[in-house]
């Protein structure tokens, strides 16, 4: 609607004049201010509109519908002094069906011409891109004009009379514009295409692409292609498929000459030129325009923002000038679509400037890609100086490096070393070693690994680290490292590397892996080399059903000789008769020292059937042995624990638990002797069994079997606050059947079970105390049992002293027990332990005192703050006075060294009362309280 009203606005502020004069004053006449508008059926002739009376001085530009025609007519008065010929010229090449009638006075038709883009060029009266028709009136002559107009699109078309003169010039002028304008783009084009073929950049080809489809589309819209072609009835539908070409062009563009523009945004922009690209071929005229206009307006505003948001921030200058071309392009498309849109045809000086911006807007944009490719060549020329300063810097360190990098064929021709190459292989310098080096199978001491070399770089396309051996000039070995690989430089590939000298580490990694399988005192195989070997060999008895047989050695008089002239001496010792005793081995079998004086040796297949004979050369070799340390001969002799393999043999532990029984029995005859296990020996038989104690005790461990039981203590002096209790220790085997220690203990000792049993207790015991908050507060002093063999143990300690920070026991409220035996025994350690607990807070106790003969002398050495008196002395008390003055004697001792005493075995209120008579200050046993479960725990109320 708003067309029309504006189209009513422009036409009427110019009068229609009739008849329209026409001297020789008049060179050029706009005759749309002149004509009167009829709109009619399309089937209308001239007979049926001329004489109709509502012809108007305007028309509404709108498309009209399919089945009416738009009429004007003007009437042209001719002066005497009029030029002879005038020319009607009809501006908008894309009109469908123009019909031109020139009319006299008398109502005759002097001429008509039917012409318009459907129709056939050649009907035209001249070969014009516009419709142009002759008007050669005689002087005085009144002639009428009539004008018919068929067209799908917007009624926008200049009607100009003008005189031959003025045609011819202005023709020229249009011409000369054209001309400039398509030489303009057609050298863009081509200089673009041209440079595009030479420097392979994208952003040139779609810049020619645009240039040269601006042309074409400026050429369709002139009508100059159809002139040229002689087909006009596709303007329209051409000019929109140039449109899409265009947007797409120009979208390629814009992204090439930004940074890093979202790939969605390709895609819209792509699908708006599709789009176009589809209505050239599904709507009419003005639809195509309408849709035309509309998605190249948004493609324009889309391009402008991306060309602020995505510019390139280190290329300014070609993003400016850039944007300021696009800016250019899309205001002078945009005016002049929304003129056509709205009826204002351009005249001729108009259509000039607008070419003039247009054509600016094109240099800008072919000057900013330009600028955009110097930008780029600067970059590309500053890397290209980056990369030649890091090809020298990596050249250098080539040079420079400390392991020596070479380049080969495949079929090993040396082709470039550096210095460090050089020296690692005994060369003087590169010139030389190229020169005397044929072939790099000569840096290794075996050739085919080379060969080896190259197989695996084929199957992983690299070798990191690989060791192998090489040869030097002076056809010295050594070892080295090497990393290669095949790289491919156009047709030929090279093999490229480093090496590095490894000898001293390869030396260092021999030595470490010899003493991992030996014992570094002895020189023979240790036990874990031993336990790996007897595994294989008992594997290979059972699955080849060959003979086996194990050796178990423990020298007689070992500790004796240690004791006596110390620790180096027996080093010594063990390092001759070791020596001596694998001179018997050697070739029969394998030699180990298995810990301490203990040694151990593996016979197999044939040399098994032999065991018996080896036992005893290994006999004789012990005694024919002279150990002489200070002028001082000591001999020497071995036990001998012999085990053949048998079915029901299934695990190597299981042999040496055997064979350490079978050495032990050889101890208990008398040492010096040979004894082979059999299940029907008495003595192995109870061996055995301390053997299914160790199996209790080992699913106890496993399957938390253990019960923490609690017995009070009384105290006998003073009256004492808070809970004072022993912890106790029971086991239920597989069948629930509780054990007290006093049977599985003895077994746990033999095979060093006792600090997991502690573990195990002090673990229990301080997590029940860190449940029981309350308890723990009232605790005055709780005693814990700890084996003697477990205070050895330095991860015991460790695990003890976490413990008390992880569950937050005081230190002060545990006293730990140490049986005197045992204490005696392992004396060192346990004064160590002691101090390391007693620097905490934690209290000591002596169990069992008075069992050893030398217990008042230990007693003075042990900083302990507890006896506990044996119960063997108190139990009689009250009817032997022996014991009752043993008793009286251990706690007058205690007294005088200011350590508690406590009585155990106190059976009844009777001998609780003589003990209180005698000083002592504790009493334990079943007069005071039975053992019962801790989770059952009640407080004593003596």
């Amino acid at each position: 609607m708003w067309f029309a009203v504006l189209n009513v606005f422009c036409l009427s502020v110019f009068a229609a004049q009739v008849p329209l004069v026409i001297d020789k004053q008049l060179s050029r006449v706009d005759l749309l201010k002149s004509i009167s508008w009829l709109t009619a059926d399309k089937r209308s002739q001239l007979s049926d509109v001329k004489d109709l009376q509502d012809w108007q001085s305007t028309y509404v530009f709108a498309p009209l519908p399919e089945s009416k025609s738009l009429w004007g007519k003007v009437q042209l008065n001719f002066t005497s002094d009029a030029a002879d010929r005038h020319f009607l010229n009809i501006g908008n090449p894309q009109l469908n069906l123009v019909d031109v009638y020139v009319v006299d006075e008398k109502n005759r038709i002097l001429n008509s011409y039917l012409m318009g883009a459907n129709r056939d060029l050649s009907r035209r009266p001249y070969n014009h891109r516009l419709f142009v028709v002759p008007i050669d009136p005689n002087q005085g002559q009144h002639l009428s004009v009539y004008l018919k107009i068929s067209d799908d699109g917007p009624l926008v078309f200049p009607v100009n009379l003008s005189s031959q003169a003025d045609i011819v010039t202005q023709e020229q002028i249009l011409l000369a514009v054209i001309g400039f304008i398509s030489g303009a783009l057609g050298i863009l084009a081509c200089y673009f295409l041209i440079t595009y073929v030479v420097l392979r950049s994208p952003i040139r080809f779609w810049f020619a692409v645009s240039s040269g489809t601006f042309l074409i589309l400026f050429l369709n819209v002139q009508g100059v292609i159809s002139q040229l072609t002689g087909i006009s009835a596709y303007i329209s539908n051409v000019t929109s498929v140039l449109i899409a070409f265009l947007l797409l062009s120009s979208a390629k563009v814009s992204f090439s000459i930004l940074a890093k523009v979202p790939v969605y945004w390709h895609y819209t922009l792509y699908s708006i030129a599709l789009l176009v690209l589809v209505c050239a071929f599904n709507f009419n005229s003005y639809q195509q325009t309408l849709a035309a206009a509309a998605l190249s307006l948004v493609s324009i505003v889309l391009i402008t923002l991306l060309s602020v948001f995505y510019r390139r921030r280190d290329n300014k200058v070609p993003n400016t000038v850039y944007a300021a071309g696009v800016l250019l392009i899309a205001a002078t498309g945009l005016v002049q679509v929304s003129l056509y849109l709205s009826g204002v045809s351009a005249n001729v000086y108009l259509s000039l400037v607008f070419t003039f911006v247009l054509m600016v807007g094109i240099v800008l944009v072919a000057l900013a890609i330009e600028a955009h490719e110097r930008a780029l060549t600067f970059r590309h020329s500053s890397q290209q100086q980056d990369t030649i300063s890091d090809l020298q810097y990596f050249y250098d360190l080539f040079r420079n490096s400390a392991e020596g990098l070479y380049t080969s064929s495949l079929d090993g021709k040396l082709l470039t070393i550096n210095p460090a190459m050089c020296s690692l292989f005994g060369y003087a310098d590169e010139d030389k070693m190229l020169a005397n080096v044929s072939n790099t199978t000569e840096f290794y001491a075996n050739s085919q690994d080379r060969e080896h070399l190259l197989g695996e770089i084929h199957q992983h396309g690299v070798v990191l680290g690989k060791e192998i051996k090489g040869l030097r000039k002076d056809g010295s070995e050594f070892w080295f490292s090497i990393s290669a690989q095949i790289k491919q430089d156009q047709e030929q590939k090279f093999m490229f590397g480093s090496i590095f000298d490894i000898t001293e580490r390869k030396q260092s990694n021999i030595s470490l892996a010899y003493l991992a399988t030996h014992d570094s005192l002895t020189g023979v195989y240790n036990r874990r080399e031993f336990e790996r070997r007897l595994g294989e060999g008992l594997s290979n008895a059972q699955n080849l059903n060959t003979e086996l047989t194990l050796l178990y050695m423990d020298f007689d008089q070992f500790k004796v000789i240690n004791d006596t002239c110390g620790h180096k001496a027996g080093d010594i010792l063990l390092k001759q008769l070791s020596q001596k005793l694998n001179d018997v081995v050697m070739q029969r079998g394998m030699l180990a020292r298995l810990g301490g004086d203990e040694f151990g040796v593996l016979l197999e297949g044939d040399n098994a059937q032999m065991s018996y004979l080896v036992a005893n050369k290994l006999l004789t070799a012990a005694q024919e042995f002279r150990f002489i340390w200070e002028n001082r001969i000591f001999t020497l002799g071995i036990s001998i624990g012999q085990v053949p393999w048998q079915a029901d043999i299934k695990t190597s532990e299981q042999l040496l638990n055997m064979a350490d029984s079978a050495c032990y029995m050889a101890k208990e005859r008398g040492r010096n002797q040979v004894h082979t296990y059999s299940q029907e020996d008495e003595h192995m038989q109870r061996h055995a069994s301390e053997l299914a104690w160790l199996s209790h005790i080992n699913y106890a461990l496993e399957h938390d079997g253990f019960e923490l039981y609690y017995q009070h203590y009384h105290s006998l002096s003073k009256v004492s606050s808070g809970h004072r209790y022993e912890i106790l220790l029971r086991m239920r085997d597989q069948e629930e059947k509780q054990i007290l220690p006093s049977a599985f203990f003895p077994a746990a000792e033999r095979y060093n079970l006792t600090a997991q049993i502690d573990r195990w207790t002090v673990n229990n015991y301080f997590k029940w105390l860190a449940a029981h908050p309350l308890h723990k507060a009232e605790i005055n002093r709780c005693n814990i049992n700890l084996s003697g063999h477990s205070l050895a143990d330095k991860e015991l300690k460790l695990f003890i002293l976490n413990a008390f920070e992880k569950y937050s026991i005081p230190y002060n409220i545990v006293c730990f027990e140490i049986t005197e035996s045992m204490a005696i025994v392992k004396m060192d350690d346990t004064l160590e332990f002691i101090q390391t607990f007693h620097q905490l807070g934690c209290f000591f106790a002596l169990d069992d005192f008075g069992s050893s003969f030398s217990s008042y002398s230990y007693l003075k050495n042990l900083p302990v703050d507890q006896v506990k008196i044996d119960g063997s002395f108190v139990k009689d008390i009250l009817i032997d006075p022996i014991d009752m003055a043993m008793v009286s004697s251990i706690n007058d001792v205690a007294k005088a060294m200011g350590i508690e005493t406590v009585a155990e075995f106190v059976e009844s209120k009777e001998i609780m009362v003589e003990l209180g008579k005698m000083g002592v200050d504790y009493a334990q046993g079943f007069g005071v309280s039975r053992p019962a479960p801790i989770e059952e725990f009640s407080p004593y109320t003596g």
